[in-house]
């Protein structure tokens, strides 16, 4: 198999500060973008295994006046329909009419149709709960096998599980969403800090102790240097999901790299080509 084609050139440039600078000129910019996406998503494994966990969903953003709703007297009409059996009985059912908005208990479509021209509404039917909001959308959500209305004793408790029911038929939407969310901010941080400490290598190219000439050099060797950080940066992550945590283990990381490589080479293909002549004779004279 051949390693000297990209990507399997990249990974082969990031473990020695020497191989890090050395190494500067291999990639184009369109191979440094796709490096740049490879790194971001890198760190979107650990997040995105973490957002696979979850079981509810704060809704009260999306329907902060239909959850308003829910106070001690919805929770006691609630109750009150509520069977022995654990069973929500919806016929004949009852409503608790608010100023804001209604809270019903019914089957009878009908009744639900009339409900939803509400400005908010809150209505539980045998399969399904209908939440209405000012200026949101009406959302139709089937329960889950294991809800269970005699659990619902408080208003803390019901507004858990108006936001967990909601949340199951909507996981897709919404994790997806926050996902989307989640790479974008880690592909502007990570943009930021690639091309902003690129600006200050390239700057050294003023100075004639450095080989450096080009922006994109530069840009190169950062993302050579930010390799192994970003790696350790997902190995954090699945030790102890914290994205700030991995945020500062790759900057910290690319910091210590990239003075590695300064110490080694003085940003200087000849301080590099002489230490390779050194380690060269170091080992004949072994």
């Amino acid at each position: 198999m051949k390693t000297d084609v990209f990507p399997l050139t990249y990974f082969k440039n990031i473990w020695t500060p020497r191989m890090i600078f050395k190494k500067r000129h291999e990639l184009n910019w369109f191979q440094l973008i796709l490096v740049l996406f490879f790194l971001t998503s890198i760190l979107m494994v650990p997040v995105s295994l973490n957002f696979l966990k979850m079981e509810t969903y704060p809704i009260e953003e999306s329907y902060p006046e239909t959850l308003a709703l829910v106070d001690e007297s919805v929770v006691a009409a609630f109750q009150a329909a509520v069977s022995e059996d654990g069973v929500l009985v919806t016929d004949p059912g009852s409503q608790v009419v608010k100023e804001k908005g209604v809270m019903s208990i019914t089957n009878s479509d009908s009744v639900i149709k009339e409900n939803l021209k509400a400005e908010n509404a809150l209505i539980f039917s045998d399969n399904d709960l209908y939440l209405k909001n000012k200026g949101v959308p009406v959302s139709s959500v089937r329960y889950t096998k294991d809800f269970n209305p005699s659990q619902l004793n408080s208003v803390k408790d019901m507004r858990a599980a108006i936001s967990r029911q909601w949340f199951f038929q909507n996981r897709v939407y919404v994790i997806g969403s926050l996902l989307l969310l989640v790479f974008s901010i880690l592909f502007v941080s990570t943009s930021l800090i690639v091309l902003g400490s690129a600006v200050f290598l390239y700057l050294t190219r003023k100075n004639s102790f450095s080989s450096i000439k080009t922006y994109k050099e530069s840009v190169n060797l950062i993302l050579n240097a930010l390799g192994i950080p970003s790696l350790l940066a997902l190995i954090s992550g699945f030790i102890q999901f914290d994205v700030v945590v991995m945020l500062t283990i790759q900057s910290v990381g690319l910091a210590l790299m990239i003075l590695a490589v300064f110490y080694t080479t003085r940003f200087n293909d000849k301080v590099l080509v002489k230490n390779n002549r050194k380690a060269i004779g170091g080992k004949k004279n072994d």
